[in-house]
């Protein structure tokens, strides 16, 4: 009896090893594919990104000639594009995605407080740099056909089979990309 019950567990430990490999074999190749797309996608775009940040780096210093460097949304913009630029020093293109997103985000609060103020609104190197900024944002069609990818991968990530596969072999999540309008 015992004889027989080491043959089944030894049975069992073959089929369990061998459908985790069958799992990453049939399953590994679709996350590759599903995260090449996004990483192609984000090459794409991310020329055009770059460009865009440079104007609002020149939209930052026209604000803190205007309103002085201790704004705290001048702070704040610093701190993001300082991150911007260690995020493309580095190979990382969600640190990237993340950093563009928070670039937006700050963007646009830098926006609110020139066109909330009537004393920055007067200001007109800063107008200017400010849509300079706004005219550079993005092809639309790359910004949506990079988020389209991170939908896709996204669902290839987190589907039945494929998210243990991803959790082993560290397919992380990717942000989506959010290009600011002005206010």
């Amino acid at each position: 009896m015992r004889r027989r019950s080491l043959w089944i567990l030894a049975v069992l430990l073959v089929l369990v090893i061998g459908g985790a490999v069958a799992l990453v074999l049939t399953q590994k190749p679709s996350l590759d594919d599903a995260r090449d797309s996004v990483d192609t996608r984000w090459n794409a775009i991310r020329p055009a990104l770059e460009a865009r940040y440079e104007k609002l780096g020149a939209a930052r210093a026209a604000f803190v000639e205007a309103a002085g460097a201790e704004r705290t949304v001048a702070v704040d913009l610093q701190d993001a594009l300082d991150d911007w630029h260690r995020a493309l020093d580095g190979d990382d293109a969600t640190a990237q995605a993340a950093a563009s997103n928070r670039l937006e985000a700050d963007g646009t609060r830098l926006q609110a407080n020139v066109l909330g103020s009537p004393r920055l609104n007067q200001s007109q190197p800063l107008l200017d740099a400010l849509t300079a900024f706004n005219a550079s944002a993005p092809d639309r069609a790359l910004v949506q056909a990079y988020n389209r990818a991170v939908r896709d991968y996204e669902d290839t990530r987190n589907g039945s089979l494929e998210k243990p596969v991803a959790r082993v072999f560290g397919f992380g999540a990717r942000p989506l990309l959010v290009v600011g309008a002005a206010p």
